[in-house]
């Protein structure tokens, strides 16, 4: 069976962001892969796009690396609603604020 449109570009950017985020947890893909009951080649065919994993697989790497699904689907760091997402994630207030203001919220200094 063929891939939809657009399949690629999406496997691509998941790939990105989960490898972002698993960097940023300092996490080796052999040790997430490990903790996910994955092969490594199979989380790095993820990584690098060449794999879309399954809703199921998402919830174990979301999971093993202590964020929230959702997290993961954070693919467009222009769209403020995502940003405003991901800087809560990273309890970074100075990055909520300014993107809440981008928004059109009224935030107190």
């Amino acid at each position: 069976m063929p891939r939809r449109p657009g399949t690629k570009t999406l496997a691509r950017r998941l790939g990105t962001r989960i490898q972002k985020l698993r960097e940023e947890g300092d996490l080796t893909q052999e040790k997430l892969a490990w903790s996910c009951d994955f092969s490594k080649a199979y989380l790095s065919q993820i990584e690098s796009g060449k794999r879309l994993p399954s809703l199921a697989a998402l919830f174990v790497i979301a999971k093993r690396m202590g964020v929230e699904p959702a997290d993961l689907l954070v693919l467009d760091d222009k769209n403020p609603r995502l940003r405003l997402l991901d800087a809560t994630r990273r309890e970074n207030p100075v990055d909520v604020a300014e993107v809440l203001r981008e928004l059109g919220y009224e935030v107190g200094k």
